[in-house]
């Protein structure tokens, strides 16, 4: 039991924290649109490598790393075709399975970005953006991090709803 409220309080920390992150970087894509926008129509001069940042920095920050709290909030979309005239008890065990197949797939995802990571940041990954190039190995640690954390939510809900099943 306090195993379970540990890692509770460290996946809420922790999906809060890339929540914190995910919002900064929309800051930061919107303040440097703007800028490079400005610069474009105002001094005729725009901000070079604006669609690879914005592409390989920001869009990344603001699409993973909210996974998890968006989880931990149960904020993601979810329609009842079938499943508000079932039993609360079975409706727990559907909610149990799919969490497992949620829990694979996360699994083997931050196991294969975390290798390409590990990768990317081992040959240190750039692309080109415009005459200058952008270092783009940090980005790759997103998606394992953001899918990581997000299994770590998704188990907690699996237990709970494994608990609700027991419980009823």
């Amino acid at each position: 039991m306090k195993l379970f409220g540990r890692l509770d309080r460290l996946t809420g920390y922790a999906s809060n924290a890339l929540a914190i992150l995910g919002a900064i970087g929309m800051v930061l894509m919107v303040l440097h649109v703007v800028a490079d926008v400005t610069g474009r129509f105002v001094f005729n001069h725009p901000l070079t490598g604006t669609l690879e940042t914005v592409t390989y920095y920001y869009m990344v920050m603001v699409t993973i790393l909210p996974f998890a709290y968006v989880t931990r909030r149960q904020g993601q979309i979810v329609v009842e075709l079938f499943t508000s005239w079932m039993p609360r008890r079975w409706l727990s065990l559907l909610e149990v399975g799919a969490g497992l197949l949620t829990l694979t797939f996360l699994a083997v995802l931050t196991w294969n970005t975390g290798q390409s990571a590990v990768h990317m940041t081992a040959i240190g990954e750039v692309r080109q953006a415009g005459t200058t190039e952008l270092i783009a190995w940090p980005t790759r640690w997103f998606l394992p991090l953001g899918a990581g954390v997000m299994g770590c939510a998704v188990l907690l809900r699996i237990i709970e709803d494994f608990r609700g099943f027991l419980a009823r």
